[in-house]
């Protein structure tokens, strides 16, 4: 029950922290192809990602956030498409405290930037999936980005799953009281509207001879 408890108060501060989805951007991601020149391989650009006030709020809070993008390279047949390929990036932004600029780790190596702008143009740089097609053919990618926040807990839990290493939850180690925390933790981020965003884009065909 003190764990029930503990989540409300928590639950509590951080509703002020939930902003509508209809506030996000369209813009928040794109990709292009980068032509023959750049081997056909997929431009990402997040140009508007932490402009969200939820996200931003959340980050300025202390909240880390998670970033998980898949690039899909796809091949137009028929009757069928197919996946040919694809790559995922995860990190995770984190306000440094005492306002001492923001940090960005993958897991294994965390690296700190002193200002928003940095750590922004850091994260795009993350988003360079080295995918590009083979053989001739028509072509397209589709790229999925999701922005979750995270509790520092989960934040622990990320970089052990970035490292490869099975955290409590999947060894079924977890004690019973905080596997009851995380799961109402979830369902107030979701009935909260707390910020988590869904961003899908895709290029149009492009042809490799």
């Amino acid at each position: 029950m003190h764990v029930l408890v503990r989540f409300l108060c928590a639950a509590a501060l951080l509703l002020a922290l939930a902003a509508p989805a209809g506030a996000q951007s369209r813009r928040a991601l794109t990709v292009a192809s980068a032509g023959a020149a750049g081997q056909w391989r997929p431009v990402i650009r997040t140009p508007a990602l932490l402009r969200d006030a939820g996200l931003r709020q959340a980050l300025e809070s202390g909240l880390p956030l998670r970033f998980q993008m898949r690039a899909e390279l796809w091949r137009k047949g028929s009757p069928f498409d197919q996946l040919v390929d694809a790559e995922e990036v995860s990190r995770a932004m984190l306000r440094a405290p005492l306002e001492a600029g923001y940090s960005i780790e993958d897991g294994r190596v965390e690296r700190r930037y002193p200002t928003l702008a940095a750590a922004e143009a850091a994260l795009q740089s993350a988003f360079a999936p080295q995918l590009r097609p083979r053989y001739v053919g028509r072509y397209y990618y589709i790229v999925r980005l999701e922005v979750e926040t995270l509790s520092l807990s989960d934040l622990d839990e990320l970089r052990r799953w970035l490292r490869g290493e099975a955290g409590p939850a999947v060894t079924g180690e977890q004690p019973v009281g905080r596997a009851v925390e995380r799961g109402l933790k979830r369902v107030f981020v979701r009935l909260l509207g707390l910020p988590a965003r869904r961003y899908t884009a895709r290029t149009g065909l492009f042809t490799v001879r």
